[in-house]
């Protein structure tokens, strides 16, 4: 099930799925909070206009309005034809229920009193004619016509109120999967390809005259607020707006979406695109309006009506940057500069675009072959529609002869690595080709290895590996076997960009952490992509704004679904006692598990050894870091992937990829010195199967800062799979930029925050394309 979905996802859902059950009685939607729910309600109605606006509720709703199951019960009308209640006590139940008054009932919870006719729009437009006190008839009516319908006799009106007893549905009910669809900046040819792909085709549009001709078989409807476009894939439906079809205009003149002061703590820092970077101070009234409250360099003051928030967005880069002067030309000249320097990034970008455009790679045929058919189906899990999409776009990309660029990015254990796989598969089994796996560490590229080799050597598939854990001897066969093209699949850390390295039919790169490699390294994958076909993956979440900026120049697949049989891992965060600790190991032995124990002080790490194997003498205990003998290491590593060893006290050398199913408990000592992306990465390393997951991050009170308390607080408070997209916008999303345009762009995003910078960088492209 997706964790991370759109509005517009969430209400397609919900406009199909809740009416029919509305029908049988009272069932609502748990949003997050009054302004979503507004937003949730709005598209369901643009799915299924008849949708109930009361389906839709809110946190304070349910503070207001919930009633114990014996006041719900008193205050629901079951109402049939002979029913002897007067009017005027029917007008007070429904007022009590929280049914409005008006002249004519047009609108969800309203009524209205003509004579001897009362009017109810509940679930369904209702009209009771009256005989005295007495109901002689019910039938239905037309909202429009205002003429009766059908007749009915039986009804039961309930009241606008939650009790425990009902059905509250909140995000994890939800069952649809969906994929994001591309952006194509009118890259209409595209644009029909792939829509003749699906069944059905939706346009939300204020342009429907430049499309009809293109996609004549697509349904139009008009835009609307908050829409965004999906992929479901259960009935092949495509749906698309205009800001994936011919991307947007925008200026800088506004942010894309007012700034929602409920997400904002007192000192936030923000962005305010005339003004710059200032401290939020809360919001104040004057003469009863809200303004927005600012403070700048030198204790300014700037108060922004709420009404103007488009203008301000919070900022996110570093953690203190420096404050603008409200006075003077200081935030003019920098946003001047980063325009100038932004123009030549995005020149860059489209100069490597048009190179790829222009060099030739083995064209891949598409049609896959037996083995690969057998390998799909020689996998624990199924794959989650986001993986399925990801390697038809790779195939498809591999069947062109411009080389493939593409980004694989997913969250930790969201399985890049079995798409890599597949691909890898399918170069060898329909073209014969080699294939190059490079790892940002050795123990991360022996368990690749491990992977692959155990995965395709039954289809005949040579998988060779290029680390410092061979022996010389090994790694010459190696090397050798390569040159004479008799190894397929080799992986290996940096020593696969060696210059002895010689690939005669070197047809795809994997590249796993790109951004883990040197500037040396990365010059060398740089020329690798004018004649490879090349597949990145990375765990670093892509902010939406830089994905639509990059949209075209760099494809990108985001797996945003966890594996069916994933839970998430339960976070413990606690000042470091012993006891807390053994305490948690042994819970993690007597089910038979095992355990990661990061101790980063290759001085004291033999100490903890001794200290836990005094406590726990029956179970087998090691240590892992970077610096043992490779021979010793392998040895270590393997005898824990294979279950012979139960607590590995180890260095971050387990940070990157580790994927053992039986060890569900992780022990961080020292938590407050390690990164919030790095935590979240040693989380990862637990949970990856069906198996309730314990993280401990203990810290030590007298060295843990504010910043320290923040970053894992933060970590706390991301609870479901996915949770690394989250924490883009808490972390990992400036890293991002850093990672995917280059260091002197990292700079210019702290200068004027990430927003601003991708919105500047978009326009540039944009305006490059047309000139």
């Amino acid at each position: 099930m997706p964790h991370f979905r759109t509005l517009t996802e969430i209400a397609f859902e919900l406009s199909r799925r809740l009416p029919p059950l509305l029908a049988k009685g009272p069932l609502f939607f748990l949003a997050q909070s009054d302004k979503e729910a507004a937003s949730l309600r709005s598209l369901c109605q643009y799915f299924n206009p008849s949708f109930p606006d009361a389906a839709i509720v809110s946190p304070l709703f349910l503070e207001e309005h919930t009633l114990t199951q014996k006041q719900f019960d008193q205050r629901t009308l079951h109402l049939t034809p002979k029913t002897q209640l007067p009017i005027s006590g029917l007008v007070h139940q429904l007022t009590l229920m929280g049914f409005e008054r008006y002249p004519r009932a047009v609108s969800p919870r309203s009524f209205a009193v003509r004579g001897n006719v009362v009017d109810i729009i509940d679930r369904t437009a209702i009209r009771l004619e009256y005989d005295g006190n007495t109901i002689e008839q019910l039938c239905s009516f037309n909202i429009s016509s205002q003429a009766s319908g059908s007749k009915l006799y039986d009804i039961t009106i309930f009241p606008y109120a939650y009790s425990p007893h009902l059905p509250l549905w909140e995000e994890a009910q939800l069952q649809y999967e969906f994929i994001t669809p591309k952006f194509y900046h009118k890259r209409f040819p595209l644009l029909k390809q792939d829509a003749e792909q699906f069944i059905h085709v939706q346009i939300a549009t204020a342009k429907p005259e430049q499309l009809i001709t293109l996609l004549p078989e697509a349904t139009f409807s008009l835009p609307a607020n908050h829409l965004e476009g999906f992929v479901y894939p259960a009935e092949h439906l495509l749906f698309l707006t205009d800001d994936h079809i011919f991307g947007s205009d925008e200026t800088i003149a506004t942010f894309s979406n007012s700034l929602d002061v409920s997400n904002l703590e007192l000192g936030d820092y923000v962005v305010h695109i005339d003004h710059g970077i200032g401290l939020f101070e809360g919001v104040k009234q004057v003469e009863g309006e809200d303004y927005i409250k600012l403070r700048y360099l030198g204790d300014d003051k700037l108060l922004i009506p709420v009404t103007a928030g488009n203008r301000v967005e919070k900022y996110i880069g570093q953690a203190q940057p420096k404050l603008t002067r409200l006075s003077g030309t200081q935030w003019e000249t920098i946003v001047h500069r980063v325009q100038d320097d932004v123009r030549h990034t995005a020149k860059e970008l489209l100069e490597m675009d048009a190179q790829r455009n222009s060099a030739r790679a083995t064209a891949i045929p598409l049609e896959t072959s037996p083995e690969e058919t057998d390998c799909s189906h020689d996998v624990a899990f199924s794959l989650t529609a986001d993986q399925d999409q990801a390697i038809t776009d790779i195939l498809n990309d591999l069947n062109q002869e411009k080389p493939m660029d593409r980004l694989l990015c997913g969250d930790v254990g969201f399985g890049k690595t079995e798409v890599a796989l597949r691909a890898a598969l399918h170069i060898v089994m329909k073209q014969g080709g080699q294939v190059a796996l490079l790892a940002p560490t050795t123990i991360l590229a022996d368990q690749h290895w491990h992977t692959f080799r155990d995965r395709l050597e039954r289809y005949g598939v040579t998988i060779g590996c290029l680390s410092r854990l061979q022996t010389a001897k090994e790694t010459k066969q190696t090397v050798r076997a390569i040159q004479q093209g008799k190894v397929d699949i080799v992986i290996g850390t940096h020593r696969l960009l060696s210059s002895d390295i010689v690939f005669p039919q070197l047809q795809l790169v994997i590249i796993d952490e790109e951004q883990r490699f040197g500037v040396m390294h990365k010059e060398r994958l740089k020329a690798l992509r004018q004649s490879a076909h090349v597949l990145t993956m990375t765990a670093t979440p892509i902010p939406r704004t830089l994905n639509l900026a990059m949209s075209g120049l760099r494809d990108i697949s985001v797996l945003n679904t966890a594996p069916p049989q994933r839970v998430g891992v339960k976070t413990i965060i606690n000042e470091f006692s012993p006891e807390i600790e053994l305490q948690a190991i042994q819970a993690e032995l007597d089910r038979s598990g095992q355990v990661y124990i990061v101790h980063n002080d290759l001085g004291t790490i033999h100490a903890r050894e001794s200290f836990i194997r005094q406590h726990f003498p029956d179970a087998s205990v090691a240590v892992a870091h970077g610096q043992l003998p490779s021979d010793q290491l392998i040895q270590i590593m393997e005898r824990f992937y294979s279950g012979h060893i139960a607590v590995l006290i180890a260095s971050t050398i387990i940070e990157n990829g580790l994927d053992i199913a039986n060890a569900n408990t992780l022990i961080v000592e020292h938590a407050e010195q390690f990164g919030l992306a790095q935590l979240y990465q040693l989380r990862g390393r637990i949970g990856r199967s069906d198996i309730q997951g314990y993280a401990f991050l203990l810290y030590t009170a007298q060295r843990l800062t504010k910043s320290g308390q923040n970053r894992l607080r933060a970590l706390h408070s991301i609870k479901e799979l996915g949770g690394g997209f989250e924490l883009a916008m808490k972390d990992l999303e400036i890293r991002g930029v850093g990672d995917i345009l280059g260091k002197k762009q990292h700079g210019h995003v702290q200068q004027i925050g990430l927003n601003l910078y991708t919105r500047l960088l978009h326009q540039a492209i944009i305006q490059l394309q047309r000139e």
